[in-house]
């Protein structure tokens, strides 16, 4: 391959590069841009939307980008990928009326003893999907799930605000 082959070729490659990441700003007026491996990850998240905010943290040598993503329609999505690109999860908001059957008859058994739904985030790790779900229930108590996407009570925390 010719030296002048190679020069172009790795020009258009950061063009390419810079132009997916310019696409992946905060949507603040100082947009951090994310890392190539980390902007592949995100891209592929994206369905149809786009990124609204970018959260970095590190600690030591590691370090997690949260990335926001507004979904078409009143949905949104955060995806959580190592500084390495390596996607550890999604969480995405999720309506009552949205929930899989399973996990919504889980939920309208609680919700019949005159509780309140008061949100639910569908988190995918690992190809594993589990809702976290959280009510409000009477006698100010509020319940925080986690279910199966059959339906099944992974985890259950009760807590009585004062």
């Amino acid at each position: 391959m010719s030296r002048s082959f190679s020069i172009a070729f790795c020009l258009i490659l950061a063009t390419l590069a810079d132009g997916i990441v310019g696409l992946l700003h905060a949507g603040d007026d100082s947009p951090k841009q994310l890392p190539p491996e980390v902007s592949a990850i995100v891209s592929q998240h994206l369905d149809g939307g786009h990124v609204d905010d970018i959260k970095v943290i590190r600690i030591d040598e590691r370090t997690l980008y949260v990335v926001k993503v507004d979904l078409p329609g009143p949905h949104e999505r955060k995806v959580h990928v190592t500084g390495d690109g390596i996607l550890l999860k999604t969480v995405q908001k999720v309506r009552l009326p949205d929930l899989p059957a399973p996990v919504r008859a889980t939920v309208d058994g609680i919700l019949a003893k005159r509780g309140r739904f008061d949100g639910a985030d569908r988190v995918t790790a690992d190809e594993k999907v589990e809702y976290h779900i959280e009510l409000d229930l009477p006698g100010r108590v509020e319940l925080e799930l986690v279910l199966s996407d059959t339906g099944e009570v992974i985890s259950r925390r009760e807590e009585r605000k004062l």
